[in-house]
């Protein structure tokens, strides 16, 4: 070859190398990188790929990072020919929370003259908040009671936390039950079970508490505590019996007994008796025994027991008499069933065993006054002899004497028979008024009649048959005290046909139907009964609320009739 020729081919060289280098171009897709690592988590962020072209036909690359302390990122095949797909990993050991970006990859390729260069970015999270429950069980045992508190500890591993609890039970309670677990904080939740509505068993009972985490995205959103409580009986007492006697050969009678933990397993029994009494359980301090006729035919003094299922065990021995005596329990207004005061002439219903005759027995009169024994049963208050009205076995209805005197602790003596005497005391005061109701309850409708102002007839008060505003009302009471002084002997006596005019009380009584005054146009003794009952004639008023069930009160000399007893106004 000439030097000629030799010349033009290199230099034919040279120029078209000079044309690729100021021609070819490179193109990387994509043109930036991020990855994103949630700090702690198990497995590296996935490479990604950059896919890198050129014009210029088949040149060789190179990469470096254009970050030298960027060494997280690592980038292979680091040379070679285009094209190529370059895969870029990043490795976030050793570094926290936060944003990482550099530069990033240069890509030089040969005879271009300018470098591609690649930004990545590197985002580092927190990891989830955890809460942390401890203990995640607990276990409670009563007695004893109350039962001592536990708590159960809360704390986060990050971001604060807001939190409810909720309990599955409604024995169970736990406080707070809502707040917020803050970094380096522990907070406390106390535990408390309540063995009050539980029945004492073998097998404990079973609760758990819900702890759930809102506003962040903890791991995990809801904790459960689970709750164990054994509930063991504990040993029963007895603190009475009632009655505390028992009439001698009656049928079976029925006791109560009051006392400490009591439940479903509580047995009642006689000490020395093998079968137990039939008991029925009301609460854990009352229940109900039926002690059999069999126990009731000699006088004698049984033990009575209530006894719990291990550990529980028996109670100590209450004695309740088998005896032929006579017991009062109670002296009440006939009408209302007030016990704490009678007055001269009421009516009085003593409830009791054994005071009276198997056979009731009703008023006798005799020469126009009711007669102080009756089948062999005569009754005394503050000495004096009282009127019988009826007897019966546990019930004498009779007058309290005008004679007595006022005062407390006035001696009540009542003899049925041979037997020996049953006695109580009780407070005289000079009035203890009480309205007679429909049902004889003591409350709610009184007994009571309406006589038209227009129809100029008696209806019975009720609900189905309203008083009219302006009809008169007829209301029955005792308790009104002694006001027919000009009369004597009182005790007992039966209001004659004969006697004109009828007495009234005076100043006449205070009448309130509805909340309002009404006009009281008689109040005096019935014709045909027992002085002591007193009938007051009174008129609606006019504003008187209206309804089947408006409130009446009736005062006399400063004393009120019970409270509860309605009339029906329309």
């Amino acid at each position: 070859m000439s030097k000629k020729l030799f010349f033009a081919l290199v230099t034919a060289c040279l120029t078209a190398a000079n044309l690729t280098a100021q021609t070819a171009t490179v193109t990387a897709v994509p043109t930036s990188l991020t990855f994103t690592y949630q700090l702690g988590a198990s497995t590296l962020p996935a490479a990604q790929k950059i896919a890198v072209t050129t014009t210029g036909g088949t040149l060789s690359y190179t990469t470096a990072n254009a970050d030298a302390n960027a060494l997280w990122l690592i980038v292979s095949p680091d040379s070679g020919n285009l094209p190529a797909s370059l895969s870029v990993r990043v490795n976030p050991t050793g570094l926290g929370v936060g944003q990482y970006m550099t530069v990033g990859l240069t890509i030089t390729v040969n005879t271009v003259a300018t470098p591609v260069t690649i930004p990545v970015t590197l985002n580092i999270t927190s990891p989830p908040s955890t809460l942390t429950v401890s203990p995640t069980t607990l276990t409670f045992a009563a007695p004893p009671s109350p039962v001592t508190s536990q708590t159960v500890q809360l704390s986060t591993s990050g971001a604060p936390m807001t939190f409810t609890a909720t309990t599955g039970a409604v024995w169970l309670t736990v406080s707070p039950n809502v707040g917020v677990v803050l970094p380096g904080e522990i907070e406390l939740l106390t535990i408390t079970p309540d063995p009050t509505t539980l029945a004492p068993q073998s097998a404990p009972y079973s609760g758990k508490i819900t702890i759930t985490v809102s506003g962040v995205t903890p791991a995990p959103k809801a904790q459960t505590v689970t709750v164990s409580f054994t509930v063991n009986s504990s040993p029963p007492t007895i603190t009475n019996i009632w009655p505390a006697t028992l009439p001698l050969n009656a049928a079976a009678e029925t006791i109560t007994i009051l006392g400490t933990n009591f439940y479903s397993g509580t047995v009642a029994s006689i000490q020395g008796v093998t079968t137990p009494l039939t008991p029925t359980i009301l609460s854990p301090t009352a229940l109900l025994a039926v002690v059999p006729a069999t126990q009731l035919t000699l006088p004698v003094t049984l033990n009575i027991v209530v006894t719990n299922p291990a550990p529980g065990g028996p109670s100590a021995p209450a004695a309740l008499a088998v005896a032929n005596i006579p017991t009062i329990a109670a002296v009440t207004n006939v009408a209302s069933y007030a016990t704490a005061m009678v007055s001269p002439g009421e009516l009085i219903t003593i409830f009791g065993l054994g005071i009276g005759p198997a056979t009731p027995a009703s008023l006798m009169t005799a020469q126009g006054f009711v007669t102080t024994t009756l089948s062999n049963v005569t009754l005394t208050i503050d000495t004096q002899p009282a009127p019988l009205i009826y007897v019966s076995e546990n019930q004498v209805t009779a007058q309290v004497p005008y004679e007595v005197t006022q005062g407390a602790g006035k001696q009540v003596s009542l003899v049925n028979g041979t037997n020996p005497p049953a006695t109580a005391t009780v407070t005289v005061g000079m009035q203890a008024p009480g309205l007679f109701t429909s049902d004889g309850s003591g409350v709610n409708q009184a007994a009571a009649l309406n006589y038209g102002a227009t129809s100029m007839a008696y209806t019975l008060n009720t609900a189905a048959n309203p008083a009219q505003v302006g009809d008169t009302v007829l209301l029955y009471l005792t308790g009104e005290g002694d006001y027919l002084t000009s009369i004597t002997p009182r005790t007992g006596l039966v209001i004659p046909a004969t006697l004109s005019p009828l007495p009234e009380l005076s100043p006449l009584p205070t009448v309130m139907i509805g909340g309002m005054p009404a006009t009281v146009a008689y109040a005096g003794p019935i014709i045909g009964s027992i002085l002591g009952l007193l009938q007051i004639n009174c008129v609606v008023p006019m504003g008187a609320t209206t309804g089947k069930a408006v409130p009446v009160l009736v005062t006399i000399n400063g004393s009120n009739t019970q409270t509860g007893v309605t009339l029906s106004i329309q």
